[in-house]
């Protein structure tokens, strides 16, 4: 049982998957940016060359989703995060001596497989078997690391990039995951509070020798089969595309319509904050209001974030946009891990995550596709910002209809070792 008087052990959990977030996922996914030109200078490649890697880590990250949400289950959580940190790590090694455009397709399998296998997926499977109380609360601090990685990391690997070359900076982000996230695998973290002695918070039945914890929930195979699952994963995929199409379009929007450089920069710096802060408060309301009330004000965040960025030329409308976009990008973060569980049971979550994990990489990597289709219309940034505004309502529908048709909960538990990871 959970001991009076002492830290519970899940915030062990909280503060490692959050450093995971830092330094797994904020390098993999905020920090592309700043190695595109050094790289792509040097070894002359055409930037759209060169960023062909990043779909390739996204698909990668699709079809390993379900594999890793499958192995947690099988191997003993130590060596599995150790496994996929060092893959995670291998890739940003590989990047380091790359000399040709397939080096860097080749290592971007490895991206996505450390991405989704090494942070996306362990850090929600952890905190939901961990947390049945304060769920959201935790999530949000958990996963908000890609935001505080975002922040920390960028000077830094600026610095490294401006003083050593680009090289370096791939090579000490390797490094640096591998030092900082295996020790915390090995030694911090355990799958379930069973494997400490304990419960999950907020659960109060005492544990036998014969049942270890409960877990509860729609069985794999029924959750599959339902409406529920499938609009919520096109929810979700939707969502990929109204929170990915501004970021990798935001400076040459921000560009068109006259924006000046220090306003540019200053929408970067508050974007990345924001995600900090969007990410604990949306964790915080689903655990307050619910999963309709916190959905609809996700996507109205991005909706109003939508119509701000319209008028980003001047100062108050871009700190706005700044500000309703935090609560946006919580769509393919916070969301999915929160509302799969609450809506299909903690019983095979990894499992079940997996799979929707598949279509938070397949919204990131049909977005470049999608949103330079629209562009190519009429060459204007303006007609995509119309058609997010509409995906933003489609998305909101389609989560309502998700959690309306949801099956109904088995409330039957099985022994941990059958059914938890």
């Amino acid at each position: 049982m959970n001991k009076k008087g002492k830290v519970f052990y899940g915030w062990w959990i909280v503060a490692a998957t959050f450093m995971i977030m830092t330094l797994i996922y904020a390098p993999i996914a905020n920090l592309v940016s700043l190695f595109t030109l050094p790289v792509t200078n040097e070894l002359g490649f055409g930037i759209p060359q060169f960023m062909v890697y990043y779909t390739i880590m996204a698909l990668a990250g699709m079809a390993v989703g379900p594999i890793a949400g499958k192995l947690m289950k099988k191997m003993d959580i130590r060596l599995y995060l150790t496994l996929f940190i060092v893959i995670g790590a291998s890739a940003f090694v590989g990047f380091s001596f790359a000399t040709k455009l397939i080096h860097f397709y080749l290592f971007a399998i490895l991206m996505g497989a450390g991405l989704i296998g090494g942070a996306a997926i362990p850090a929600s499977v952890l905190i939901t078997n961990w947390f049945n109380e304060k769920r959201g609360l935790c999530l949000g601090i958990a996963l908000s690391g890609s935001g505080f990685g975002g922040i920390i990391l960028s000077p830094l690997v600026n610095w490294l990039i401006t003083a050593y070359g680009w090289r370096s900076a791939y090579l000490a982000i390797g490094v640096l995951i591998v030092v900082v996230l295996v020790p915390l695998a090995v030694f911090v973290i355990r799958l379930n509070p069973a494997d400490k002695g304990l419960l999950p918070l907020g659960e109060a039945k005492p544990l036998n020798s014969a049942q270890r914890t409960v877990f509860t929930g729609t069985p794999q195979g029924e959750t599959f089969k339902s409406l529920s699952f499938w609009a919520l994963c096109l929810a979700i995929t939707i969502g990929g595309i109204v929170v990915n199409s501004m970021l990798i379009n935001l400076a040459p929007y921000l560009n068109e319509i006259g924006t000046t450089a220090k306003t540019a920069a200053l929408l970067l710096s508050l974007g990345s904050a924001m995600v900090i802060v969007g990410k604990l408060l949306i964790g915080r309301l689903f655990d307050r209001l619910g999963l309709t009330a916190t959905l609809l004000i996700i996507s109205a965040g991005s909706l109003v974030s939508f119509l701000f960025l319209m008028n980003a030329n001047l100062l108050l409308p871009a700190i706005l946009y700044g500000a309703f976009s935090g609560l946006g990008a919580t769509t393919v973060t916070v969301t999915p891990a929160y509302i799969t569980g609450a809506l299909y049971g903690e019983r095979e979550f990894g499992a079940k995550y997996g799979i929707v994990s598949i279509f938070i990489s397949l919204g990131a990597a049909i977005t470049p596709i999608i949103s330079g289709a629209i562009y190519n219309i009429n060459h204007s940034y303006g007609l995509l910002l119309h058609v997010l505004i509409v995906l933003s309502v489609v998305q909101f529908v389609l989560f309502f209809v998700a959690i309306k048709t949801k099956p109904k909960l088995d409330l039957h538990s099985d022994n941990l070792k059958e059914e938890a990871f």
